[in-house]
């Protein structure tokens, strides 16, 4: 495989992640769910696919880890996908069979750049990431000190 991930940002709610490819990949892993901050269990912490950037030189997929991977988005040559008012987000439609909540890329043979930027998703119930802030007080000296 020759994939290369280099994670530009991981906040609170947002992660976003630059892959380069140099070859033919079959579900190379391009997301690792349990290695992002405030992850919490697997089946609880999910991820969206929110934005994609991409150039490259053959036909991928990038996909939904699950028993059996389904595409969550295909590309080919150069674009983008999420940066127009009113796109919605890729959802993990593969998460009934979900293993992970990872993400992976198959392509041909192909030389490209993909930047994606994924959304932290909770569950209803509100579970899904946990977060180990530190709350600070006020400033010393702006109430009455």
């Amino acid at each position: 495989m020759a994939v290369v991930n280099q994670t530009l940002q991981d906040s609170r709610y947002r992660t976003i992640v630059k892959t380069t490819t140099t070859g033919t990949n079959t579900a190379a892993s391009i997301l690792d769910v349990s290695a992002l901050l405030g992850f919490m269990a697997v089946r609880t912490s999910f991820v969206t696919i929110a934005k994609i950037s991409w150039s490259l030189a053959a036909q991928s997929d990038i996909l939904w880890d699950a028993t059996t991977n389904v595409v969550a988005f295909s590309m080919n040559g150069s674009g983008t996908y999420g940066f127009m008012p009113g796109q919605p987000s890729l959802v993990n439609n593969g998460a009934a069979a979900n293993v992970t909540g990872d993400v992976l890329l198959t392509n041909g043979s192909s030389v490209g750049t993909i930047v994606i930027e994924y959304h932290k998703v909770s569950l209803a119930d509100g579970l899904g990431w946990t977060w180990t802030d530190t709350v600070l007080g006020p400033p010393q000296g702006q109430f009455g000190g």
